[in-house]
């Protein structure tokens, strides 16, 4: 049976490829968060109280922010389908009230919420009829209204970047290449919307190019997951090799 950062809504309109395919994103949503499971199975109840890579934030913060965003998707999700929009929580200090009230709980409850957190949001992926996923709400109060297609691939990112937070064990070398490709493009319209020195990225382990705010003569090369790890600030950027000029620092997630 599948087992089923200080993060924030990102204002910015991302225009998803034309080849959108909602089940495959499903399936890769299941498989990250089945990848997230496994980890948070390893845990004891000592290590879901202590610090996670994210300031202020144990892992048991982490775990349950993963819960309440799933639910948070779901009602993103729940608006397409009812034709009326939505956001994703009633306001922050509700969202953060609840993850605040989560974070303690012993590690069995805390796999149990996620599981069935997904178990909803996955239902109503199923749900959403092909016309819907242009259905445009704003899913924040007074944010930009964005089409629900992004729904599928925001909680992607958050199950996966929100996986390294844990800081237990799983890191994003253990990511393949063409995951970790898939990471770096969906992660960059975000961070260019902050205002990303151009430059261009180029993987080393994987056959492409990605130009930053329309690229420049600044290449940035290395694996693809440090790419993705140091525009999230993840990473100091050590590994990678800078041409042309500085290695920029990204402005933060």
């Amino acid at each position: 049976r599948f087992r089923t950062a200080q993060p924030g809504a990102a204002r910015y309109l991302h225009v998803m490829p034309e080849n959108f395919d909602p089940a495959q994103l499903a399936t890769e949503i299941n498989e990250a968060t089945t990848r997230v499971l496994d980890t948070a199975c390893s845990m004891n109840d000592d290590d879901v109280l202590a610090p996670s890579l994210l300031p202020r934030w144990s892992r048991g913060h982490v775990l349950t922010h993963l819960a309440r965003n799933a639910d948070g998707m779901r009602n993103l999700l729940l608006g397409a389908i009812e034709g009326v929009g939505r956001t994703m929580y009633p306001n922050y200090e509700t969202r953060d009230a609840d993850i605040e009230a989560g974070a303690r709980r012993p590690i069995k409850e805390q796999v149990a919420d996620l599981e069935v957190a997904h178990d909803r949001f996955a239902a109503a992926v199923a749900s959403v009829t092909p016309a819907r996923w242009d259905f445009v709400q704003d899913w924040a109060a007074g944010g930009p209204g964005r089409p629900t297609r992004e729904v599928l691939e925001a909680r992607l990112r958050e199950v996966a970047i929100h996986h390294l937070d844990l800081g237990f064990g799983f890191t994003a070398d253990q990511w393949t290449p063409e995951f970790a490709l898939r990471m770096l493009r969906s992660t960059l319209p975000p961070i260019e919307s902050r205002g990303l020195t151009p430059c261009l990225l180029k993987p080393t382990d994987v056959d492409a190019v990605v130009p930053a705010n329309g690229g420049s003569d600044v290449e940035i090369s290395g694996p693809a997951h440090a790419l993705t790890t140091w525009l999230l600030g993840r990473d100091s950027g050590s590994s990678l090799r800078a041409r042309g000029g500085a290695l920029p620092t990204p402005p933060a997630w």
